[in-house]
């Protein structure tokens, strides 16, 4: 072969061992990727099945307040435990009602007006 020839074979080759290496090399990093989701998902928490009895006690709920007494946990409970700090609540009621409140209340502006923005006058 010539020089050209030789080099163009050559390109060949290494295109198709590239291709052949591609396959084996995503499926590498799929499952990779997979394992290390897997891994940061924390345990998940039980699901109450039978809606009509208190997660915490077991003890039968009215259907009335069967939808009074859901909790943002997404559980149902009797009347002495339907409070959070009663049940070991894992919602965060207090990060929400932040999020609220800023989504509410925006700064209009950043700098201060009024108050305090005066010189104060020395009295004789």
């Amino acid at each position: 072969m010539c020089s050209k020839c030789f080099r163009e074979h050559s390109e060949q080759q290494n295109k198709k061992q590239e291709e052949e290496q591609e396959p084996t090399t995503t499926a590498k990093a799929e499952s990779s990727q997979q394992e290390e989701e897997n891994k940061e998902q924390p345990p998940s928490k039980p699901v109450q099945k039978n809606t009509g009895r208190c997660f915490m006690c077991r003890s039968k709920i009215p259907l009335a307040k069967q939808l009074s007494n859901k909790c943002r946990c997404e559980y149902v409970f009797c009347d002495s435990h339907r409070y959070p700090d009663k049940h070991d609540c894992d919602f965060d009621h207090a990060s929400m009602d932040k999020d609220i409140l800023a989504k509410k209340n925006p700064k209009l502006n950043e700098r201060p007006r009024g108050g305090r923005s005066f010189q104060r006058l020395d009295s004789m």
